[in-house]
């Protein structure tokens, strides 16, 4: 082989490496503490990251309530998913919801009570 051609192709496994080495520094993992404690929690949280932007991957650990987000840096970052928990009603990293209240998974039953024909209130 030439010369040239050692060189052309050193220079060419050398720019493909280099691109494939930035990609893979642009991702990154966050470890978010949140507040989901069941496994609709879990479902939950993990759904409604899956599809924010950049967001390549969403593991939920029920034991530690904290969710890892593999996510691409240059399409999002720990704040915007932080958001996208609160938007979901769950703490993120002790940032509560805009609402300020945490989902229920679980809606309450309607307390049973005793009450007569007649008491002046509509069920």
């Amino acid at each position: 082989m030439s010369r040239l051609k050692v060189v052309s192709i050193a220079v060419s496994m050398f720019l493909v490496v280099g691109a494939n080495a930035q990609k893979a520094s642009s991702i990154k993992v966050a470890s978010i503490q949140t507040n989901g404690t069941c496994q609709p929690c879990k479902e939950k949280i993990e759904q409604g990251l899956a599809f924010e932007k950049g967001v390549k991957d969403v593991e939920y650990d029920l034991a530690t309530s904290i969710v890892k987000v593999t996510y691409h840096a240059e399409k999002t970052d720990v704040e915007k998913l932080r958001k996208a928990i609160n938007k979901l009603g769950f703490t993120a990293d002790g940032q509560k919801p805009e609402n300020g209240e945490k989902t229920t998974c679980h809606p309450k039953k309607e307390e049973k009570h005793s009450c007569k024909k007649g008491d002046g209130h509509k069920h």
